[in-house]
Order: C-alpha cells, then sequence, then structure tokens
C-alpha cells in the first residue's frame, strides 16, 4: 500500500470512528452504532499497526544491507 493509499484509509476510518463514537456519546446505544465503533476502531488500529510493523521491517532489513 502506497503512502497515499494508507494516509487516505487512515483518514476515512478516523472520520468513521469519531462519528460513531459520537453517536454513542450522544446516548444512542443501539448495536448497530456499537458494533460499527468498534469495528472502525480496529480497523484503525490494524491499519497504523501493519504500517508501524512494516516501517520497522523496512529499517530493519536496509541495516542489515549496509553491514
Amino acid at each position: 500500500m502506497n503512502n497515499k493509499t494508507h494516509i487516505f484509509l487512515v483518514i476515512v476510518l478516523a472520520l468513521n470512528t469519531l462519528r460513531y463514537g459520537t453517536y454513542l456519546m450522544e446516548g444512542d446505544t443501539h448495536l448497530y452504532y456499537i458494533i460499527m465503533f468498534l469495528v472502525n476502531l480496529i480497523a484503525v488500529l490494524f491499519v497504523i499497526i501493519s504500517r508501524w510493523n512494516r516501517k520497522k521491517s523496512e529499517t530493519d532489513s536496509s541495516m542489515s544491507e549496509s553491514r
């Protein structure tokens, strides 16, 4: 996934997470909003962690190549 796609995905997921989070904070506790909030939150965490792991592996491989 290139950098622009990653940034776009994080922005869309963050906006959706905020949207469903505001529904929950307003007191609208339908099961749909709870599930969508959790799914979006998990997706945001997954994208951030996968990007972090990819950067870490690229850094590790570049360091081993320089030796």
